[in-house]
């Protein structure tokens, strides 16, 4: 019996020095927020992952572990025997010997009318035929869109061209394609994407609605990897890995391209029709030195189409015949940036950028051909310092510069009244050309924490000069937070906004005005969030907008833009949300709005032989920006790490439009021509859809995964217009996207 004792004590005892039992927690070496789902390796392929809070017990042989966490550099360290505490750094932080240099500077702690999306809600979250950041912006309060085919953003009252959208400190010109139905921001390239509907501060200029700032990820600098993506629609290629220069350095590469229309365009073997396409490219480098992180960061696209069309016997949208219309666009986005820290508290970061564009566009019938092409260049210039002088107070200051170069040809007929119910078509030969136009501006805003963890301050101003019209204008702005409990915070904001003209025909010295004035919106925000729970926050945003200064256009030729618009919208934003990081996350946000515009007086076009203009003058109207009633509801549920379940559900009210009520028949031309009602008089019935979308594995291969999506579950008849017929007697709807089933598969590599 003793001997039994002794050799069962044997057998424990070399197994009880080979096992130890190893805690700690993993958490972000820049934030010290905790990393769930972390994976700690240990020996002989031990594995265990940190739950929510970061926290791991392992059971090893030896102390030696590595630990990785999506979107984290790995880590190789030996394990203490008390708790360790693990910190990682993700791919835009680097560790050097004296200093850590991120890729963007540091936020400012008040946030206002202010939503922050990772790449993995934006993977995640369901979108529509083309994976588009911009459709799941779309779902957050503020926004609302005209047609579910559209990534356009109407923010807060605003018109799309009142947001400026920036892609790692690089304002982007034109950040869509296809005339808005998609942007050009990869999905694949994104870290994440901050969103503000609002009171924003004063370093961006030309923006009176929002500001969309979209950060890239860096690539792995220690190993190459990558994915081909192919869904219903479109070839993904993403690839990253390390690149020639100083330690760390790294490259990354998406590429997308169509395929449905080589399909289509196959079967139907017609070299005359090219169905829409679009193919795009985008590279970052990333060059980390001692003290400084340079990147190169560069977006390519193009896109086009050749369509005929002859509509359907006794409809028309406006008149018979065949009908063609062609376009290709190309755009062209690169930047160089330094992000140079001088010491732990001052930094400077230097942008060089340039933006090119160049397109063709056509449409021909029987009676109104239209011809124009495009050629433009813009340049940027940014420098930004920041100063943290303390924990308390936070100075940033910066300049700017955008000249453009640009000429635009057009070839236009149009439809000309001569009286007694009679019409004629006249063909306009119309050049445009800027040269050496350009806006500059600086900006200073210094933010105070005048009592600890309670008050805060940002006063900031923006002062712009314009070359056309060498106008100045200053944009001061201020926001304040009151943080009376650690869980509950209450933001005020207030602020002039301008934007000058953004258009080429606008300021052109005969087809515009280059005396035109810059718009201004000046806003009032009050908000606050509330923490219910460590994970699950609610938001909600009182807003007033009050415009002035709008461009609009007028009949008279020596005139034909004026600053004779006004308007004001007023509403309020609300968001349930809950933080990624557990077993589901997703959101349920609702906006309402109220929204007008008027013109203050505009030349009667009878006057001038020109047809009538349907929009009111000198009285109020409702803009088709306003949709008064938004619901959205988006739900991301994880059963495993490789089988998740999306499900979005949205409501509007209806898009405003100007009803047909009748039709007039024009005997020079043989064809009926339409009878307005009043201006935005009517409203399409609302819109509801249900996407549900499923995330798997591919039958079981490794590195593979697959997904499945149904858009519009239900089937709802949502109407995006009216087809008349050719007299204007009666109408049918035109309805947006019916029931989809869309599919996808990856290959991880």
């Amino acid at each position: 019996m003793k001997k039994t004792v002794i050799m069962f004590m044997l057998f424990l005892i070399p197994n009880a020095l080979m096992a130890q039992v190893y805690t700690g927690q993993v958490v972000d070496g820049s934030t010290a927020a905790a990393i769930g789902g972390a994976k700690i390796f240990g020996a002989k392929g031990v594995v265990v992952t940190t739950d929510q809070a970061g926290y791991f017990i392992l059971e090893a042989d030896t102390a030696q572990v590595e630990v990785s966490a999506p979107g984290y550099r790995k880590k190789t360290l030996e394990l203490d025997s008390g708790n360790t505490r693990i910190e990682l750094y993700d791919f835009n932080v680097y560790e050097m010997s004296r200093f850590v240099v991120k890729a963007d500077q540091d936020e400012a702690v008040i946030q206002i009318s202010k939503q922050d999306l990772s790449a993995e809600i934006i993977n995640q979250t369901t979108a529509s035929l083309f994976p588009d950041v911009m459709k799941v912006v779309q779902l957050l309060p503020g926004v609302a869109t005209n047609h579910e085919m559209s990534s356009l953003l109407f923010i807060r009252g605003g018109d799309p061209d009142e947001m400026l959208a920036i892609l790692d400190d690089m304002v982007i010109i034109d950040p869509y394609m296809w005339g808005g139905m998609i942007s050009v921001f990869n999905p694949n390239m994104v870290e994440k994407l901050e969103f503000q509907s609002g009171g924003f501060s004063a370093q961006w200029p030309q923006a009176m609605s929002g500001i969309l700032n979209v950060k890239n990820k860096i690539g792995n600098p220690e190993k190459f990897k990558g994915f081909i993506d192919l869904s219903a629609t479109t070839l993904d290629v993403f690839v990253e890995g390390p690149s020639l220069g100083p330690a760390d350095s790294s490259f990354m590469f998406g590429l997308r391209r169509t395929h449905y229309d080589l399909l289509i365009n196959l079967l139907y073997a017609d070299e005359s029709l090219v169905f829409p396409y679009f193919y795009d490219g985008q590279l970052k480098l990333a060059f980390p030195f001692d003290k400084n992180m340079v990147t190169l960061n560069s977006i390519f696209s193009f896109e086009g189409m050749h369509m005929k069309r002859s509509p359907e016997e006794g409809y028309s949208s406006e008149n018979t015949g065949e009908r063609e219309f062609m376009f290709w666009d190309v755009n062209f986005n690169l930047s160089l940036a330094s992000d140079y820290k001088f010491s732990e508290t001052l930094s400077a970061l230097t942008l060089l950028g340039a933006y090119y564009n160049q397109g063709e566009y056509s449409f021909t019938d029987a009676f109104t051909p239209f011809n124009m092409e495009k050629d433009q260049v813009i340049i940027q210039l940014r420098h930004v310092w920041q100063w943290d002088i303390s924990e308390s107070q936070h100075v940033r200051a910066g300049v700017y510069l955008f000249p453009a170069w640009g000429e635009v040809s057009i070839v236009n007929s149009v439809r000309l009244p001569t009286g007694n119910n009679s019409c004629y078509v006249d063909t306009i030969d119309e050049r445009m050309q800027t040269g050496g136009v350009s806006f500059a501006g600086v900006f200073l805003q210094d933010e105070i924490m005048l009592l600890r963890d309670l008050f805060y301050i940002n006063p900031s101003i923006n002062v712009q000069y314009y070359t056309p019209n060498e106008q100045y204008i200053a944009n001061p702005r201020i926001m304040l937070k009151v943080q009376p409990l650690p869980v509950w915070e209450v933001n005020l904001a207030t602020g002039l906004y301008s934007q000058y003209p953004i258009s080429g025909q606008q300021i052109d010295d005969s087809l515009g005005n280059p005396d035109l004035l810059a718009e201004e919106a000046l806003h009032y925000v009050a908000g606050t969030k509330v923490t219910i729970m460590e994970d699950v926050s609610i938001v909600v945003d009182g807003y007033y907008k009050d415009y002035s200064g709008l461009i609009v256009s007028d009949a008279d030729p020596d005139i034909n833009y004026t600053n004779n618009g006004d308007g004001y919208a007023y509403g309020l934003d609300v968001m349930l949300k809950r933080e990624i990081g557990g077993k589901w996350d997703g959101w349920l946000s609702y906006s309402w709005i109220k929204t007008q515009r008027r013109i203050n007086g505009r030349t009667d076009p009878e006057t001038l032989g020109r047809p009538e203009s349907a929009t009111p003058v000198n009285e109020w109207y409702t803009p088709i920006t306003e949709q008064p009633h938004t619901l959205n509801l988006v739900v991301n549920y994880n059963f495993t790490e490789t089988w998740k379940l999306a499900l979005t559900q949205k409501y509007s009210s209806g898009s405003l439009y100007t009803p047909i009520v009748s039709g007039e028949y024009q005997a020079a031309i043989n064809e009926w021509t339409p009878v307005y009602g009043k201006y935005n008089s009517e409203r399409y019935p609302d819109y509801l859809s249900t996407d549900i979308k499923l995330s798997m594995p591919f039958f079981g291969l490794a590195n593979w995964r697959s997904y499945i999506q149904v858009t519009n579950l239900f089937g709802n008849a949502n109407v995006n217009s009216y087809q008349y017929k050719n007299d204007y007697s009666d109408k049918r709807e035109i309805n947006q996207l019916p029931r989809l089933i869309i599919g996808g598969i990856r290959w991880n590599f």
